[in-house]
């Protein structure tokens, strides 16, 4: 069984790549067709990414699948879009993306 906390970091490191994205900002980096972010990658701590969920500076995009939030629960906080969806996901119109993932769709400005 993968412990809690070893998820959580998982997620952290493939979504934001770093607290840094969530504490300085995201980079913009245009793609053909998408607006990709990204971050210098830095070791995220469970009591980091705890701290700035219970902070509410930052929204978490847990990216695994379906199958992985039933097995070993959802992160609290987090808003599950499976990896392969979330490049469609972000570029969805609020109305969709809250239709199909049941959350607020993120905006460009949210670390």
């Amino acid at each position: 069984m993968v412990l809690p906390w070893l998820l959580l970091e998982i997620a952290c490191r493939a979504v934001l790549g770093s607290a840094e994205a969530a504490l300085c900002g995201l980079t913009s980096i245009k793609g053909n067709c998408h607006d990709f972010y990204t971050a210098i990658s830095k070791d995220v701590t469970y009591k980091e990414i705890k701290n700035l969920l219970n902070s509410k500076n930052i929204m978490l995009i847990d990216v695994r699948e379906i199958w992985e939030i039933l097995e070993y629960r959802k992160i609290p906080g987090s808003i599950n879009v499976p990896l392969d969806e979330v490049g469609e996901a972000l570029q969805m119109n609020p109305r969709d993306f809250k239709e199909k993932y049941n959350e607020v769709k993120p905006s460009k400005s949210d670390s």
